[in-house]
């Protein structure tokens, strides 16, 4: 038996402060015993609740078993196992959203024997009952943050299982190999056919191109997760604040027609596309003429060195100042393979006067967009080059199977190398004894995606990261 069978847990389950309803979530194998004594129907009377049909609710109060006092007026619903969330007895008390009746509900369950849960106890409970893998345990957090469309699709595929699906397959395939390798060595006097290096190469080789196809889909999957930043930048004036207000569909940021009214980045997330873009507004490039300027400025270039995606501005109704090409030098320094640069011409409706062929050739692009803040115009383009800029290169599965967490990557990069040594092994006619290492190393990598080979530490590291309730 292990440690934790014989605890029921509780915790509210709903985030904290005033709402209508509120969750107090119980789980284990006193789950019902508790709950009868806290509960009564809507005369007060205590009733069996172990005699209640499974996954129905019931209208009653939560009391306290010492007084008697009422407590809150509450929903309870009860799910019995094994068919619930943890694969134990399970019952949630919906009460009023109010942390005090919340906190005393929480209270009268924890004095009938129930412990405080820790963080993601529900859900590692799910994962050590069978209910889920580790990958499906994972996708729980991950649809909760989930900013996007595109990252709750790909959160809700995860745990529906297909990554589960595609591992243990590999992890099949491997198995299957092994058995084939061992056999011969482990039953000699069976007269067992050895299986041909042509055969494991063969088997090997299609592992090995579908971890690879696994790893690359990662670049895509942290972007679903985590967005991408985008980092607005010009000389002062130039619309920077109008563009990000833009983008937010609010009015977010000051925008007056003085020159240097942002003094400081300012940073909102923004759905575009389906992909969580954090917008940041830095202050306009200009000689600082006091302390706070000079602060405002040197964020600015901090951003600009770390920036992936770059929003650069120019005023296409006048020339290039010396300002706007100081602003080329700096996005030049930092340009690299990684960075993505964005040209917008900005105030195009007061006529243009920008030398566009001189702005091409500073800042080696071959296009540019057009854009009247004012008018609302060149709006739809930018968005659209935005998501083809952050996802530009990288691979997006039709299959709906996406790396998007390190550990992830980690394990199917050591299954990678794993796999990529039998294949040295065989080409240097190794004997299979010897294969059968790197076979193992590449089955326990798989293993720990899914959870099925994995240690304690790894497991409560992962679950940590969970809110309480969940």
């Amino acid at each position: 038996m292990k440690f934790w069978e014989n605890d029921t847990i509780a915790a509210i389950s709903t985030p904290i402060g005033e709402s209508g309803i509120g969750i107090v979530r119980i789980s284990g194998p006193k789950a019902l015993e508790i709950a009868q004594e806290v509960f009564r129907d809507k005369k007060l009377n205590k009733i069996k609740i172990r005699n209640f049909l499974s996954h129905t609710v019931h209208y009653g109060f939560v009391i306290n078993p010492e007084s008697g006092e009422k407590i809150d007026e509450v929903i309870l619903v009860l799910m019995k196992k094994p068919q619930t969330y943890t694969r134990e007895d399970t019952v949630e008390f919906n009460c009023h959203g109010g942390i005090l009746s919340l906190r005393k509900v929480l209270e009268a369950v924890i004095n009938c024997g129930a412990r405080m849960a820790e963080p993601g106890e529900f859900t590692k409970r799910a994962f050590l009952n069978g209910r889920i893998d580790l990958s499906q345990a994972e996708a729980v957090i991950d649809l909760i943050q989930a900013k996007t469309e595109r990252s709750l699709s790909s959160s809700l595929a995860q745990l529906g299982g297909n990554l589960k699906r595609k591992i243990t397959d590999l992890r099949s395939r491997l198995i299957r190999i092994s058995a084939e390798i061992e056999a011969p060595m482990d039953f000699p006097d069976q007269d067992i056919m050895e299986i041909s290096p042509e055969k494991v190469e063969e088997n090997i080789s299609y592992i090995l191109k579908e971890v690879n196809s696994l790893i690359e889909t990662l670049d895509y999957g942290k972007i679903l997760k985590e967005g991408i930043n985008a980092l607005i930048v010009g000389k002062a004036n130039v619309g920077k604040s109008s563009l990000f207000n833009t983008l937010l569909r609010e009015n977010r940021a000051i925008v007056t027609h003085l020159p240097g009214t942002t003094r400081d980045t300012i940073e909102e997330l923004v759905n575009i596309k389906g992909i969580a873009f954090k917008i940041i507004d830095t202050a306009g490039l200009k000689d600082p003429e006091n302390v706070i300027e000079k602060i405002s400025i040197k964020k600015m270039m901090k951003h600009l060195k770390e920036a992936r995606l770059i929003l650069v501005m120019f005023d296409a109704s006048v020339p290039l100042s010396s300002e706007d090409k100081e602003v080329i030098r700096e996005i030049n320094k930092g340009k690299n393979e990684n960075k993505k640069v964005i040209v917008i011409e900005n105030k195009i409706d007061l006529g243009e006067k920008i030398n566009r062929e001189k702005l091409f050739s500073l800042l080696d692009i071959k296009d540019s967009i057009k854009m009247s803040l004012k008018e609302k115009s060149g709006i739809e383009e930018l968005e659209e080059k935005l998501a083809r800029a952050a996802t530009e290169g990288l691979v997006i599965p039709e299959n709906g199977v996406v790396i998007n967490n390190v550990r992830q990557a980690n394990q199917l990069n050591r299954a990678k190398q794993a796999l990529e040594q039998v294949l040295l092994g065989l080409k240097k006619k190794i004997t299979y004894d010897f294969l059968t290492v790197d076979l193992k190393d590449a089955l326990d990598s798989l293993g720990e995606i899914t959870g099925d080979s994995i240690s304690e530490e790894i497991i409560n590291d992962i679950f940590s990261r969970f809110c309480i309730g969940k």
